[in-house]
């Protein structure tokens, strides 16, 4: 008997030149990722990961560059553990259990805990509109909530979380219940939330026995299992969830993947979210409806399933019979996909659940160019390395702490349905390609960074600070990008021949506002911290590129800002595409053009 129950979500020497004007690099036009043929997948030796439970764990860093990374759990029994968890320490290699973000209480409310969410749950906005099953269910409770899927606001500090719901069990006298994704919010880091409204759900019912919603042999377990992705490039949230059709007094049969997203400036709000629609981000997040996504190919040129035959309660038969008669589309093989910028690729990367359960499926690989378009291309799997991949993640191997942004070689994770039946294990998978992302800037020229407003990065003279002046010209203010090999760059001074970067020994390089500084490279290579992902910009509605460039620091996953504000010069802060407007110690009044950064050839190519 596995542990945990199947529902899912709930336990590189610079040149000094004379230098003179160019024309800005611009973003060559994203291409479509080449045939799966074009791709290799190699694969490293299984590594056990001590901490699987019943989400994925999702890392994030603190304002202070503290690393965390939470996961939760939440099963039926009445004594069973229901717990929002969170581990911390200098990376994912090192992090522990953290006790006391995990055991905190609410001190107006002894009910209210991280380490038991039944009140929470039950007393949430999807709890206070659930049923309790009937009498003599395994389901002890009402509703069963999961955190899963952290932000922290670059304004407040805030950490902003989605939330997973399991509620009205046995709505049909089956044994399963429905789904829902609400939000939540800490203003103390974590030790007391609170769980705000709904943002995703179901565009079918979600009353016990409807059968006016439901009236023939199915019905849909509603919308979950959330994965969340914080988009660098366009300033949008996007969650890939789930819905299932059930069979009345049987069980799921059919797993469908979809999408939705919203702008990160509105911070989760319900009514900021669009879901993914025929084509369009046309529907509310809240009861919206939403299509099927699958695999883009001949077969389906759109990358999702046409209207007429998606899933309809009205439509008569078992889920094997609609599924033939083209009234219903069999399980996605994008379910429940996470999802990250590969930056060597230049494309997204999602890996969804196995639709083979039986642990003898590799896990497969898609990609797309654009998250606004959503037509994920597969482009390869892992061969003889076979899982049955329940929850799933990438991770950075480098900084060991990010999963947005990924290079050529990146871990992926596994927690239970794992290779061998493991419970918890990641690999090392490197994707190359015939056609990897050109690099978009010239590796024999130096290039001015310049923000917005026209504000420019140079070395401080005769020391290792950076500063933002006005353009001048001097050699201070050029700086040459050389590739690393993986997707990211080193960036070195055209005067001094010194790499831009952050301390990458302590947390204290993560911190936001943290000031870049040019320091010499090691002799065995760059340092993490001296490492930055060149991401380009795409327009507000995510569907074009700008021809400007947000710089990532590969340690801290902050991005490099320009100000002429009072104490504050270069830093490195949180992605930005909407000013701070609070007031408040921490957003510090920042802006997205402080980010928006252009990058202009400056003098004649190196000899």
């Amino acid at each position: 008997m596995r542990l945990f129950r199947r529902a899912g979500g709930a336990v590189a020497a610079a040149v000094a030149l004379v230098l003179g004007g160019g024309t800005p690099a611009t973003p060559a036009p994203a291409a479509s990722p080449p045939a799966a043929s074009s791709y290799s997948v190699t694969v490293g030796d299984p590594v056990p990961f001590p901490h699987p439970t019943d989400t994925p764990a999702s890392p994030y860093l603190d304002k202070d560059g503290t690393f965390h990374f939470q996961q939760s759990a939440a099963l039926y029994g009445a004594s069973d553990p229901r717990t929002w968890d969170f581990y911390t320490g200098r990376d994912f290699d090192t992090a522990t259990f953290d006790r006391t973000l995990s055991e905190a209480v609410n001190p107006a409310n002894p009910l209210d805990r991280n380490d038991d969410t039944t009140w929470r749950c039950n007393n949430s906005p999807t709890g206070r509109e659930a049923t309790y099953a009937p009498s003599g269910s395994g389901y002890a409770q009402k509703n069963y909530c999961d955190l899963s899927g952290v932000w922290v606001d670059p304004d407040t500090g805030d950490w902003y979380g989605l939330v997973h719901n399991e509620f009205t069990p046995q709505p049909f006298g089956d044994r399963l219940h429905y789904d829902a994704i609400d939000y939540a919010v800490s203003t103390d880091q974590g030790r007391t939330w609170s769980i705000e409204g709904h943002v995703i759900t179901s565009p079918f019912s979600t009353g016990r026995g409807d059968t006016a919603a439901f009236p023939h042999q199915t019905y849909s377990y509603g919308d979950g299992d959330q994965r969340l992705f914080v988009d660098t490039a366009s300033g949008y949230f996007y969650v890939y969830y789930g819905s299932r059709i059930v069979e009345k007094n049987g069980g799921w049969k059919a797993f469908h993947e979809h999408v939705a997203r919203a702008p990160i400036s509105a911070k989760m709000a319900p009514g900021s979210w669009r879901k993914w629609y025929d084509g369009t981000w046309s529907q509310p997040g809240a009861g919206g409806r939403e299509s099927n996504m699958v695999p883009a190919d001949s077969a389906h040129p759109t990358g999702y399933t046409p209207v007429l035959g998606e899933y309809d309660p009205a439509n008569t038969g078992t889920v094997d019979e609609q599924v033939a008669a083209g009234k219903m589309p069999p399980t996605s093989p994008l379910f429940v996909m996470n999802i990250a910028y590969d930056a060597h690729l230049g494309l997204y990367i999602g890996e969804p659940q196995a639709v083979d359960q039986s642990g003898r499926s590799p896990q497969y690989f898609y990609a797309t160019d654009d998250l606004s378009s959503q037509k994920w291309r597969l482009i390869g799997h892992t061969g003889g390395y076979t899982n049955a991949s329940w929850y799933r993640w990438f991770l950075d191997g480098e900084n060991r702490t990010g999963s947005t942004v990924v290079g050529r070689t990146f871990r992926s994770y596994c927690a239970f349905g794992c290779s061998g039946d493991a419970s918890g294990e990641y690999v090392d998978v490197t994707i190359d390609s015939a056609a990897p992302a050109a690099p978009p800037v010239d590796g024999d020229r130096a290039y001015r960074i310049a923000d917005g407003a026209g504000r420019v990065l140079a070395q401080g003279t005769g020391s290792a600070t950076t500063s933002v002046a006005r353009a001048t010209g001097s050699d201070r203010q050029a700086w040459f990008f050389t590739p690393v090999g993986d997707g990211s760059f080193t960036l070195t001074n055209a005067a001094t021949g010194r790499l831009l970067g952050v301390p990458s020994t302590s947390a204290a390089g993560r911190a936001w506002g943290t000031r870049p500084t040019v320091t010499r490279e090691r002799a065995s290579g760059p340092t993490v911290g001296q490492e930055w992902f060149l991401i380009p910009t795409t327009s507000a509605d995510g569907a074009c590129r700008t021809g400007t460039w947000r710089l990532v620091n590969r340690y801290s996953g902050l991005t490099l800002g320009l100000s002429a504000a009072r104490g504050r010069h270069a830093e490195t802060t949180p992605v930005r595409s909407w000013t701070d407007r609070s007031g408040g110690p921490v957003g510090g009044g920042r802006t997205a053009d402080e980010q928006l950064l252009s990058l202009t050839p400056v003098g004649a190519p190196a000899a």
